[in-house]
């Protein structure tokens, strides 16, 4: 990989090391406690398994040499599965707990957090007037394709002038002398 001074190599994502054989046996715990369909089914699928499964499946003849495969170095995939169901409350969460960090779950929901904080920040860099509730409703009907209702797109309408009193006064008198 070639780099310029203005472009900095990316490093691979770090990997945790992970006890395969523990991974396993905590999957197939919480499997069994929170989605016990999906533990039946997976346990008919592995009974249903042919002899020479690590051959056909990863080119692998012995079955123990499995438990050395490296996961893929892409982001994302170096996390330990999760089989535990998401909490709002992150000091709850068991999926939390299971993973040794933040679950797939509140890590979206801190990406999603951070995307509408730069989003607003933005917003208020370039017009110091504006309100974080446009900023907000113009992000959300610009998303779902419909017309914003945002105070910067649609602005009020201009009251109508009202005419001097003593003109609307004339006005009423007139009206009353004619019935």
């Amino acid at each position: 990989m070639t780099t310029t001074p203005d472009t900095v190599p990316a490093a691979p994502p770090a990997v945790r090391p992970i006890d395969p054989v523990q991974a396993a046996a905590a999957l197939w715990a919480n499997l069994k406690e929170y989605q016990p369909a999906i533990a039946g089914a997976l346990a008919l699928h592995i009974r249903d398994l042919p002899v020479d499964w690590p051959q056909r499946e990863f080119g692998i003849a012995r079955p123990h040499a499995l438990l050395s495969l490296q996961p893929p170095l892409r982001p994302g995939d170096n996390l330990m599965p999760e089989a535990a169901p998401y909490n709002p409350d992150i000091e709850e969460c068991p999926a939390c707990v299971e993973a040794g960090l933040m679950c797939r779950w509140h890590a979206g929901q801190a990406d999603a957090h951070e995307y509408w904080h730069n989003h607003v920040m933005a917003a208020i860099r370039h017009d110091v007037n504006a309100r974080v509730d446009d900023v907000l409703l113009h992000q959300e009907a610009e998303a779902e394709g419909a017309s914003c209702v945002c105070q910067r797109c649609t602005p009020t309408k201009p009251q109508p002038v009202r005419r001097p009193w003593w003109r609307r006064a004339a006005k009423f008198i007139i009206r009353t002398l004619e019935d």
